[in-house]
């Protein structure tokens, strides 16, 4: 009896609130070159693509884009799709996609990695249901069954919003509010993920020259 093939899942939270309006078209453009790189591996890469917004009077908005959609069969992201509006439910957002990331997992379905990476331009500050606390013990319970997190903020203090997540100061990244910045992150992500999900290497951490890359000095 063989083994059952190792399948990754690449979930991406994309923050669409309304301050990502200033670097939408970069951001687009990012997106599309990180998902054709994800498809220049022959590993088994399902790939999930959630927007979060808030209308601050119907609460928070996911919008799933892809959902466990094999890599190579995953389309752009379509402008149409991505209008920045609302708040900042990052908390709630983050929650909620943990958790139905974790439902989806079947028993008995071969070894799973899963990556959850997780990018918004602004502070938390429309969530409801949750707090830092729920959040941050998801990502320690989580981390414990092997999952790799990673978080991506633009134009913000990353480290410091990154520490009350509960996620490592290595697989965090402040990167620049300009086309060359979101590039740069994208670019790395996908790099990293390629990497990890072929087994190159153990974990989603960024390197220092990435960081700098994206314009991130600390």
């Amino acid at each position: 009896m063989t083994d059952a093939p190792t399948r990754t899942l690449v979930t991406l939270l994309l923050d669409r609130s309304g301050s990502m309006q200033s670097i939408k078209h970069d951001t687009i453009g990012a997106i599309n070159a990180y998902i054709e790189s994800l498809k220049e591996t022959d590993d088994d890469i399902r790939f999930s693509l959630i927007l979060f917004d808030s209308d601050f009077s119907a609460g928070m908005e996911l919008k799933k884009i892809h959902v466990a959609t094999p890599v190579a069969d995953v389309s752009p992201l379509d402008p149409s799709d991505y209008t920045p509006r609302g708040g900042t439910p990052l908390i709630d957002a983050a929650c909620t996609t943990i958790r139905a990331v974790a439902e989806s997992l079947q028993p008995g379905d071969g070894k799973t990695k899963v990556v959850m990476a997780i990018q918004t331009d602004g502070d938390e500050n429309t969530s409801v249901e949750n707090g830092w606390n729920d959040l941050k013990a998801l990502v320690k319970e989580w981390e414990a069954e092997g999952w790799e997190f990673t978080f991506m903020g633009c134009g913000i203090d990353a480290y410091s919003q990154g520490m009350r997540m509960g996620i490592a100061r290595d697989k965090t990244v402040s990167y620049g509010k300009d086309r060359e910045g979101t590039a740069a992150v994208f670019a790395a992500t996908a790099r990293n993920t390629t990497r990890y999900a072929s087994g190159e290497v153990g974990s989603m951490a960024y390197t220092v020259e990435q960081k700098h890359r994206a314009g991130d000095v600390s």
